[in-house]
């Protein structure tokens, strides 16, 4: 099976042929667009304002899809998968951007020309018989992985023609110098954390539960049905090779804790601001850190550090996204930095508080900048290109009749 799809802008524009075919040739009196109309004549996956996208079209991408999944999970991909991961839907989306592509290609006068078509395919040793085109190895390779000439060279033109918009966006997109410097900068300029996080769950944990009520707990059909639920749930992890009855009353303890969410948040609150009294940049602070953390209750928390992280990146690995704290870890005169004389500061986060200092900076060597300009110029480039791309198609999606087959497309079934 040929792939004929590669995704540009991300995985937004569709454009070029992978693999050892890129484009057909065109023969006089050879390719008729009124031909074949494709695998399955009448056969539709949708439609986009009356332009039809086949059914064979759209069973060719979804096969690619779902290898690619295949190869992302080991190998197997089950019915519930495809629907979880809205596999259907997915691959429409993507044919319903090309075929808008193709469309306003037509009305702007980019669609490609049977002369492009013809030097393009002059260069593909696909269908070359001792360095020359063959007419008869081109038309074996289409029957042997069943296209008819019609339905390929359709959709090769399309696709040449989804692929002119890629230099009409490059063309609008302009990079200056001190974008590539503040870029580089940007970049370059790097922290390291270190860091105690009290998600939810562990306070939840922490938080104390008399013995009297979790006798209590346990005398209830219904709560002690839960507590078995649990067991079940987790007796091939957290509990294995243990009984119900050695951890049932762990379980009372944690399940009792969940309901006391106000004492959990007031616990993560307190032992953050304990915390943020002795969290220092040296491994000295770690045993304070481990000492408060026990008298709290806390268990499986300790100290961490990140990798390099960088102001541009937002997201904090093993921590998520949190504005204030890279505020603050980036700041010129930052306050959690250690090495200016800046404490550990405590942040709210989407799981819990997490207590944070600044251990480690790494400042950019603007010296390296002529090094890496080019390649910081096209990644910049790369982005604007693909803002104003989303911008254009999200404006023609919004205008387009679009209507999907629901038998072919849906998730369901």
């Amino acid at each position: 099976m040929f792939s004929f799809i590669r995704e540009k802008f991300g995985t937004v524009v569709i454009g070029g042929i992978i693999g050892f075919i890129a484009f057909v040739f065109v023969f006089s009196g050879v390719f008729s667009p009124k031909a074949t109309r494709g695998l399955h004549e009448g056969a539709v996956a949708g439609k986009v304002n009356g332009d039809s996208i086949t059914l064979g079209e759209f069973n060719r991408a979804l096969n690619q899809r779902i290898e690619y999944f295949k190869n992302m999970t080991g190998g197997k991909l089950t019915d519930d998968q495809i629907r979880a991961f809205r596999l259907r839907d997915m691959v429409f989306q993507d044919l319903v951007r090309r075929k808008l592509l193709v469309q306003e290609a037509g009305a702007q006068g980019m669609s490609a020309s049977d002369e492009q078509v013809r030097e393009s395919i002059r260069e593909i040793p696909a269908f070359q018989k001792e360095g020359k085109f063959d007419l008869a190895t081109y038309k074996r390779v289409l029957q042997q992985n069943q296209y008819t000439p019609g339905g390929f060279e359709r959709m090769v033109r399309e696709d040449m023609s989804a692929q002119q918009w890629e230099s009409y966006f490059g063309r609008r997109v302009f990079v200056s110098d001190e974008e590539a410097r503040t870029e580089f900068s940007l970049s370059q300029d790097k922290r390291k954390l270190k860091y105690v996080l009290l998600s939810t769950e562990a306070a939840k944990k922490a938080v104390p539960v008399a013995a009297a009520d979790v006798q209590k707990f346990l005398s209830d059909a219904a709560k002690l049905g839960l507590a078995k639920s649990q067991y079940e749930a987790r007796k091939g992890t957290t509990y294995k090779d243990k009984s119900f009855d050695q951890v049932k009353e762990t379980i009372a303890r944690e399940l009792l804790g969940g309901e006391k969410l106000e004492e959990a948040r007031k616990l993560s609150d307190k032992t953050a601001e304990q915390l943020k009294t002795v969290l220092a940049a040296g491994a000295a602070s770690d045993a304070k850190v481990a000492a408060i953390l026990k008298a709290a209750g806390y268990h499986d928390v300790s100290v961490k550090t990140t990798e390099w992280i960088t102001r541009e990146s937002g997201f904090i690995p093993g921590l998520g996204e949190s504005a204030s704290l890279m505020r603050d870890a980036f700041a010129p005169k930052s306050p959690i930095d250690a090495g200016q004389g800046g404490k550990a500061g405590k942040y709210e986060l989407g799981v819990g508080i997490v207590v944070a200092l600044v251990t480690e900076t790494q400042k950019p060597d603007l010296s390296k900048f002529g090094a890496e300009r080019d390649q910081v110029v096209r990644r910049i480039a790369s982005r604007k290109q693909r803002d104003l791309y989303q911008g254009w198609m999200d404006t023609l999606m919004k205008k387009a009749k679009i209507d999907p087959n629901p038998s072919v497309v849906g998730e369901e079934g």
